[in-house]
């Protein structure tokens, strides 16, 4: 039956059906993937692609052929020594990576601005946290880096420690001192671990931060869809140095992703390296230019102010990337209501907002005449919104150093019970608790719950702001701790 005729005789089909309603819609995309809706990826005879492991194509959990080839041209390009393709985005090598280095017991030096999936690799291995915090950027209410300070003082009260992972970018694009916590770590012969997702294209122009394999962290996890032209879910695990054992990230990745991994996926990573090699030195000189014309011409607004390097040094944060557009709002309009006014007044989609913020990625990929709209459409609010004319109410925030009741593992597989959220204090919560994006979690399985806890899970809500993981969607009960497992 042709494709035409069986679209029209199809029952229904709502996530299709969605699909295809907002792909009709004349909607910029300042959000993941990368590729920007196919606007820097091309895959001819894409679904004729969508095979597996036959004769010739290799087999990704053994690879000795094309895909091995594949992983050592994205090695050369990434500048890595070892790249292992990721079919289950960063999550999967984010959980492969502490599943390689941690048995259970072991400690795990974590930021505590870590994504989920470092929550879930520590209940999958058995390691124990030891919580460091991020410095706070207090005028704009916003997380900044971790000091390698912090580090040095956690690793001197835990020499015993396994590892570190930080989050380096943040989902906004501050980096930490990764090369001077490199040094601290390996002086303990303690392993670091960096979630890159946000910064894979570092690389490719000395106008972005220098990337965490530059600075010699051991194990490095990119999302090459998030800020590459690579389709979702496709991402890269780089390993160096003798640290780390190869046969047992290899090991830990067989187990973390599916045995039947995308080959769609893989080849956009493959051609999306193919591209980086080509070109990719004249594609990044001028999305820099576009990058630097959109921050001049916006850099005297007042109520929807771009933040970028004049934050560098400060915070924690070593450097900034330009490429995260990063908007403060300055006005008692929400950075939620004016994500709507950009969707439905200006065709303009951002990948968060949030209280006081907008959040817009960009990428190789992104069209001058997307840069242009956005441009006119900031300009125009800057000038109609009403400016707040106090300090922001969150002049004081912070981000508290959560008290561990149990560790994450033993709080995953004990008995719970719902509860009203409003009657949790001091109760040990059963679940993760997640404003989304970016994935940070507000609570992890384990920790006592707090009033200020309860406040702002009660203002995310309110506000519109989706909080994932909790089993009511409403938000109203919270599931806490009835007993510990045997």
């Amino acid at each position: 039956m042709p494709q035409g005729e069986m679209e029209r005789t199809m029952r229904k089909a709502p996530l299709y059906e969605a699909l295809q309603k907002y792909c009709k819609k004349d909607i910029y995309p300042f959000h993941m993937p990368g590729h920007k809706q196919g606007r820097g990826l091309v895959l001819p005879h894409l679904l004729q692609m969508d095979l597996t492991e036959l004769e010739g194509l290799d087999n990704l959990h053994h690879s000795t052929e094309v895909i091995r080839e594949a992983q050592v041209l994205a090695a050369k390009t990434f500048g890595s020594e070892e790249t292992y393709f990721l079919v289950n985005g960063s999550t999967a090598g984010i959980m492969a990576a502490i599943l390689t280095v941690c048995n259970p017991g072991d400690v795990l030096i974590t930021a505590r601005n870590c994504h989920r999936a470092v929550y879930n690799g520590m209940i999958m291995s058995g390691s124990e946290p030891v919580y460091i915090l991020p410095e706070m950027i207090q005028p704009y209410g916003l997380v900044g880096g971790i000091t390698p300070a912090t580090v040095k003082k956690a690793l001197d009260q835990y020499p015993m420690a396994k590892a570190v992972i930080i989050t380096s970018p943040t989902y906004e694009g501050f980096t930490s001192h990764i090369e001077e916590i490199v040094t601290i770590a390996h002086e303990r012969n303690c392993i670091v671990i960096v979630d890159e997702a946000h910064g894979a294209h570092f690389r490719f122009s000395e106008e972005f931060p220098k990337s965490a394999l530059e600075a010699g962290a051991d194990l490095v996890i990119q999302s090459i869809h998030k800020t590459l032209p690579s389709l979702t879910q496709s991402a890269m695990l780089h390993v160096q140095g003798d640290k780390v054992c190869r046969d047992r990230l290899q090991q830990m990745l067989s187990m973390v992703q599916t045995t039947s991994p995308s080959y769609l996926l893989m080849a956009g990573l493959d051609v999306c390296r193919a591209m980086l090699d080509e070109c990719g030195e004249e594609m990044f000189a001028q999305y820099v230019k576009k990058l630097s014309r959109f921050r001049g011409d916006l850099e005297n607004t007042q109520v929807c102010k771009l933040l970028g390097r004049e934050l560098v040094k400060q915070y924690g944060i070593y450097e900034v990337d330009i490429s995260k557009l990063v908007l403060y709002i300055h006005s008692t309009v929400s950075g939620v209501s004016i994500d709507r006014m950009l969707r439905q007044q200006y065709g303009i989609q951002m990948e968060m907002s949030s209280f006081h913020h907008l959040i817009g990625i960009t990428s190789v990929a992104d069209e001058e005449q997307g840069f242009e709209r956005l441009r006119r459409a900031i300009k125009e609010l800057d000038k109609s919104l009403p400016v707040y004319k106090s300090q922001k109410p969150f002049q004081t925030y912070n981000m508290p150093m959560p008290t561990c009741k149990v560790t994450p593992r033993e709080a995953q597989f004990s008995s719970k019970k719902s509860i009203k959220l409003s009657q949790s204090e001091k109760q040990t919560v059963g679940e993760f608790v997640i404003p989304y994006p970016p994935g940070i979690p507000l609570l992890c399985p384990g920790e006592e719950i707090t009033r200020e806890i309860i406040v702002e899970i009660q203002a995310y809500k309110s506000a519109g702001i989706k909080v994932v993981g909790m089993k009511d969607p409403i938000g109203e009960t919270i599931q806490v701790l009835e007993r510990l497992y045997a």
